[in-house]
């Protein structure tokens, strides 16, 4: 049997304030704007960099072409020197992988930045498959495409936000909920499950395996 978990990123495995609020703040700054809060970039996260644009600057398209570049600057400085991993998360992938599933990230963010995260967490070599936005289609579409390529006859969606249980519903497939990351509680309560930490993930896929197992 072919098994999946995939992962959203921002807000599910990654830490994402710690390296990009700063990221986002000095982009801004050089543009001439007042660097947003903190907790308004942290409310952002899991949607693209376009909604960012709009939500932060409510700029140009020029001057949202100058922001997105500015990010993607900075955070290639950031991440590697700040990035953080949820506590527990490193081996929570460890050991779904010593479960034999197969591992994947898909996130509305695009290929590079994904790869750049897991690169500098040190947690690239646990995944079979990175999908990212990149213009492409949805992220229902994206796991449905997931779950097409790797043959999987059991699937997961983790993630903290809207997109992610949304997705994983339109794909008839498990979703968690993950509370310790951006979403608000309201977008968890149509997760089949929930979860306060990585730590509580792994369980729930082994009792979900288990029952599957004995249909």
């Amino acid at each position: 049997m072919i098994k999946t978990v995939i992962f959203d990123l921002d807000g599910t495995l990654h830490h994402t304030e710690i390296a990009l609020v700063p990221a986002i703040q000095m982009a801004m700054q050089d543009l001439g704007f007042q660097p947003a809060a903190p907790a308004s970039i942290n409310a952002l996260y899991g949607e693209p960099l376009e909604v960012f644009c709009q939500i932060l600057l409510n700029c140009d398209d020029e001057t949202c072409r100058k922001f997105r570049g500015g990010v993607r600057r900075y955070q290639k400085i950031t991440l590697p020197g700040r990035g953080k991993l949820y506590p527990g998360t490193r081996e929570m992938l460890s050991d779904l992988k010593e479960m034999g599933f197969n591992l994947a990230v898909c996130s509305n963010a695009g290929l590079s930045y994904i790869q750049l995260v897991t690169e500098s967490l040190g947690i690239s070599d646990m995944f079979s498959l990175l999908e990212g936005r990149d213009g492409q289609s949805s992220k229902t579409r994206r796991i449905g495409n997931i779950m097409s390529s790797t043959g999987s006859s059991f699937t997961v969606m983790v993630g903290d936000r809207y997109h992610d249980i949304d997705a994983a519903a339109e794909n008839s497939i498990t979703s968690i909920g993950c509370l310790y990351g951006y979403g608000k509680s309201e977008e968890m309560q149509k997760a089949d499950f929930t979860v306060s930490s990585p730590a509580e993930i792994v369980a729930i896929i082994r009792d979900l395996l288990e029952k599957y197992s004995a249909l």
